[in-house]
């Protein structure tokens, strides 16, 4: 609990409030992409009936094997013209509830036990002590998640081979075979 309230006690001293205004799901693609895993990707297929083709794309920076393959981690949301595909045309999200981690919690970040903040028009906005308390335990959360998350590819990692000549995406589930 120590942890939440240091971490809750920084978000109040910068404060926060979110301006609903979709400046965190626009923008350059590369610097606006949203990592989501397996589990993520489950909650947004349920909220939408979309399936998991239409909503993300794998990583899109590949690396060479050894043996003369090319592959990546994880996988992106889809943006289309700059724009998250579930940025809807009111600046909201279409899949709030369902949203992944990194937006849950954006413009606030864990690395290790030091909190990161990236630019949004929201900092600076007064926040209750309540909702600074809930911002830091989703942190956490998140935190524990992306650790997880990372400790499954990297198991998944180190005991497959990519194929010669094969393009492949690793997440916690696996290694799958990317088309085109």
């Amino acid at each position: 609990m120590h942890r939440i309230e240091t971490i809750s006690r920084e978000i109040r001293t910068n404060g926060f409030r979110c301006r609903q205004c979709g400046a965190c799901c626009q923008g350059e693609e590369k610097t606006s992409r949203v990592i989501v895993s397996p589990p993520e990707i489950d909650r947004i297929i349920e909220a939408t009936g979309l399936e998991k083709s239409e909503i993300v794309l794998p990583y899109p920076e590949f690396i060479e094997s050894d043996e003369g393959g090319w592959f990546t981690f994880e996988w992106c949301l889809k943006n289309e013209d700059g724009k998250c595909i579930f940025l809807a045309e009111d600046e909201r999200c279409a899949i709030y509830s369902a949203r992944p981690w990194i937006c849950r919690t954006y413009p606030f970040a864990l690395n290790g036990n030091t909190i990161t903040i990236s630019e949004c028009p929201g900092i600076g906005e007064a926040i209750t002590p309540e909702e600074a308390d809930a911002l830091a335990a989703c942190l956490v959360k998140r935190q524990e998640a992306e650790e997880e998350e990372e400790n499954a590819v990297e198991k998944i990692f180190s005991s497959h081979t990519v194929p010669e000549g094969r393009t492949v995406a690793f997440d916690s589930r696996g290694m799958w075979s990317i088309h085109g």
